[in-house]
């Protein structure tokens, strides 16, 4: 398990698993000791000082595993957990490196809770730490889709009638769901532009998907 060492007056407490295999000796920027797998500690178990966010990526940093499903009950514990213990005001009596340390690591945190709880901006990340950030300055969903968004869009403005609209946002809501697998497999068997395309059609997607709820809340 991960052991987050807190300063000796707090407890120790374990949010989630450690990685079988870790080579990276880092050293703790105050006391200067080398300390194994540093990027998955938050504390110097030397010192207790709390520790950079460097070298982390979202998931490991929240301990849930890397993948576009995501155990959103875990993410959502690990995250309090993590929030109560980084938060800049418990570091108000501590040194300026400290309360700057704790600053970015607060901040990272809300950040990295925020994208992995959104299925859209999680996917984008995923195809960010695989070195194939989305550009949607190049459109990849062909004339075909294109045209069947702005079809839809059009649905959407013109129709006021919430029982359609209703059925109009499951098959979206729908549509969705189908991209979201397509994703999944595509990045899982890194096919990285089948997942790019999955993710530029899911941006369509979701703000139709927005814009019907909002029309819906609305009328009703």
């Amino acid at each position: 398990m991960y052991l987050f060492r807190l300063k000796p007056a707090v407890s120790s407490r374990n949010f989630c698993k450690v990685k079988k295999r870790c080579t990276e000796a880092l050293e703790c920027w105050r006391c200067r000791k080398a300390i194994g797998c540093l990027k998955e500690k938050l504390f110097c178990p030397m010192c207790a000082a709390i520790q950079p966010v460097e070298g982390r990526n979202y998931f490991d940093y929240l301990g849930v595993v890397p993948g576009f499903d995501v155990d959103l009950s875990l993410l959502k514990m690990n995250f309090l957990k993590l929030q109560s213990v980084v938060h800049p005001d418990k570091f108000s009596r501590c040194s300026p490196e400290e309360k700057e340390i704790s600053e970015n690591c607060s901040r990272y945190l809300n950040e990295a809770y925020k994208t992995l709880t959104e299925p859209l901006e999680r996917a984008k990340y995923l195809l960010t730490l695989k070195g194939a950030p989305q550009n949607d300055e190049h459109v990849m969903g062909g004339t075909d889709f294109l045209a069947e968004m702005m079809e839809l869009n059009e649905l959407m403005v013109t129709n006021n009638d919430p029982k359609e609209l209703k059925i109009l946002l499951y098959e979206v809501e729908t549509k969705i769901q189908m991209l979201g697998r397509e994703f999944k497999n595509s990045i899982e068997t890194n096919q990285l532009g089948k997942a790019k395309k999955a993710v530029f059609k899911l941006t369509f997607y979701y703000r139709l998907k927005h814009g019907l709820s909002n029309k819906i809340i609305d009328i009703e």
